[in-house]
């Protein structure tokens, strides 16, 4: 480091003398929790689980998920690579790249975060932590890689220029090597879910960053096209887009520009199934993104309306990554053993691969005797296109006017489509009963991995879980429709117009099948599956026997939230009239007691003047004659005169 920079042997952060923190926190109280929970964990891994075991709200989960290290899995960085990490927060980041054997060098311009980063990276030598703004730091060399991710929108904070946006990234890419990258992620300004009714991340107002009402000094952020705009005045002329599903923060899927272009490949799958991934989405929401973004994909606007973009920059296109790769699909909140990368690649549909990779393949065999599921990696396998069966549960889930018989009739097409599965294996045998037993593979057949092809012929895709022994027809039902509605960010209102409760909703559907089941079946069904979560997971078992059994189904009209929306307008115009009308009484209120004032301030003189009168001396001297006057009136009514 430079003379100027001083070790803190006690944090191990540099940082120069008299350093002035940026002013940017999650909070005191919250970065005093993180800073406790890291200092006193002893697995501090990206992919640790005893970390994830303290991921109970937004700014926990942010930081410490195993998810945030998807971002940067595509690119393979290695111990060849030196690295800048520009705004590297608590290290979630800082740790995955150190892991990966890069010389990294992780710049944060909160002293706070910078010791908690410190603290997440304690036991790697190879990554150097420095608490300083990017507008004060002078690198001591140029690296191979530089990340801005979820940094440019705070670029205001670092710099007090007319487009700080600009400055970050011009420094940036001058310290990059002639083949160096910058890899950015940010949130889309025109992304889906802002426009279905999510707040903005930062300023959070729905529809803040739709219209464009940032201010200088606030975090901002952009389109599409004026972030190649800002790249390429930046020096960085050579970009690659990506779109990461739910959003940059914790990702669990990446698709390519290729991928959003390529005939065949559905794209849209990766941005609809992990809609309800993203933990900061509403309960309420102008729309159902799982059902618009099949639409907005099949029109080639997946890319523009994603929700925030990954992007590599540089100054020559060798530097970009292999442009056949098509998504990338993580499967990273599981114990680490069963944890995996899915790298869908190729140039035609035909020719499109997956293949599979395993996150930690040092980690303990999958096939203890004391597990009642195996997991299954294969190494490549073909993709196969089509039409995946659980959509069909979507669209009728998502419409107004569903019935539990509709939704019946689509767990006996499952039904049908597994005994076609099995013919071709050989088996014969009818499915009649929840009790009907299949072999263990087919605990993973559910209708999110059948993709029908042609007419109705099923496909299975992605069978990486076995059970040790049979599986019941009943358990691959109930697993299936969890997983299902778990997916569902709205449910249509029902025909019947009830309200069901989860378990309601599980019964009525298996009775309306015809495959007639029972609460203690369903608690069977629950604790086996109890079971084998936690396995797959490493969390604990209680943690999956509670599934809400008598919380309500989120039904909600397609059109009722317009609808609610139009109401609150109406009586928003009738309050803002009854405003008008009462700011108009008052008015008149306030000048009628002007004039009760003044008519009071009169009698009041009136009655003053009247007393003075009745105590002067003429008044009492001429008390005779009005006397005598009283009596003349009264002798001229007595005659009949006129007064």
């Amino acid at each position: 480091m430079q003379s100027n920079y001083h070790l803190d042997s006690v944090t191990g952060v540099w940082s120069q003398p008299g350093f002035q923190s940026i002013d940017y926190s999650d909070g005191e109280e919250t970065e005093q929790r993180l800073q406790h929970i890291i200092d006193t964990a002893s697995d501090i891994s990206s992919l640790s689980l005893e970390l994830r075991q303290h991921c109970v709200d937004w700014p926990t989960t942010y930081h410490l998920s195993g998810l945030r290290a998807n971002l940067l899995r595509p690119f393979e960085i290695t111990a060849k690579h030196d690295v800048l990490e520009i705004g590297a927060g608590c290290g979630a980041l800082s740790r995955y790249l150190g892991e990966c054997g890069a010389s990294v060098l992780a710049l944060e311009g909160s002293l706070r975060r910078a010791r908690i980063a410190r603290l997440r990276t304690r036991d790697l030598d190879n990554v150097t932590v420095v608490a300083e703004k990017l507008s004060k730091f002078e690198p001591p060399q140029q690296f191979d890689v530089v990340t801005l991710i979820g940094v440019l929108e705070y670029a205001s904070l670092d710099d007090d220029a007319d487009d700080p946006a600009q400055v970050m990234l011009r420094k940036a890419a001058s310290m990059l090597k002639p083949d160096g990258v910058v890899i950015l992620a940010i949130e889309n300004q025109l992304g889906l879910k802002y426009f279905a009714g999510a707040p903005e991340d930062h300023i959070g107002r729905p529809m803040y960053g739709l219209e464009g009402r940032y201010e200088k000094t606030q975090p901002r952020t952009y389109g599409r096209q004026d972030l190649v705009h800002l790249l390429s005045t930046a020096g960085l002329n050579v970009t690659s887009f990506m779109a990461p599903f739910p959003d940059y923060k914790l990702p669990v899927s990446i698709v390519t520009e290729a991928g959003f272009c390529s005939d065949g490949f559905d794209a849209s799958v990766f941005a609809w199934q992990s809609v309800r991934r993203d933990p900061q989405l509403p309960a309420l929401l102008g729309f159902a993104p799982e059902r618009v973004w099949p639409e907005i994909i099949r029109n080639k606007l997946g890319l523009d309306l994603a929700n925030s973009f990954l992007i590599v920059g540089a100054h020559v296109l060798s530097a970009l990554p292999e442009p056949q790769v098509l998504a990338w699909h993580y499967s990273a909140d599981r114990a680490p053993q069963y944890c995996r990368e899915a790298c869908f690649s190729g140039e035609t549909v035909n020719e499109v691969t997956v293949s599979y990779r395993r996150l930690c393949p040092e980690s303990k065999s999958d096939h203890a005797d004391s597990e009642s599921v195996r997991f299954d990696c294969p190494q490549n396998v073909r993709y196969t296109s089509g039409r995946l069966l659980s959509q069909e549960f979507i669209g009728l889930m998502g419409g107004d006017g569903w019935s539990t018989e509709a939704v019946g009739g689509f767990v006996r097409h499952y039904a049908t489509a597994l005994e076609t599965l099995r013919r071709v294996e050989g088996d014969t045998r009818v499915i009649t009963s929840i009790t009907d037993r299949l072999p263990g593979k087919y605990l993973d057949v559910i209708p999110q991995n059948i993709i029908l092809q042609d007419v109705d012929t099923p496909v299975i895709i992605d069978n990486e879980w076995r059970l040790t022994t049979d599986v019941e027809f009943g358990h691959c039902v109930l697993r299936g429709l969890l997983l299902l509605m778990a997916a569902i960010t709205r449910f249509g209102i029902p025909a019947n117009g009830r309200t069901y409760t989860r378990q309601a909703f599980i019964e009525a559907v298996f009775a309306d099948s015809g495959f007639a089941i029972t609460t203690s079946d369903v608690t069977r069904y629950i604790a086996l599956e109890a079971d084998i979560q936690a396995q797959i997971t490493g969390r604990s078992r209680p943690e999956f026997l509670d599934w809400h059994p008598d919380e309500s189904l989120p039904i909600q009209g397609m059109y009722s939230v317009i609808n609610e929306a139009r109401d609150f307008q109406h009586i928003g115009d009738k309050l803002a009239c009854l405003q008008t009308v009462g700011a108009e009484r008052l008015e008149e209120m306030k000048a009628l007691q002007v004039q009760i004032e003044q008519l009071q301030s009169v009698g009041t003189n009136m009655e003053e003047e009247i007393q003075a009168l009745r105590s002067s001396t003429s008044w009492k001297i001429t008390a005779p004659l009005r006397g005598l006057s009283r009596i003349l009136r009264g002798q001229t009514k007595t005659r009949g005169v006129p007064d």
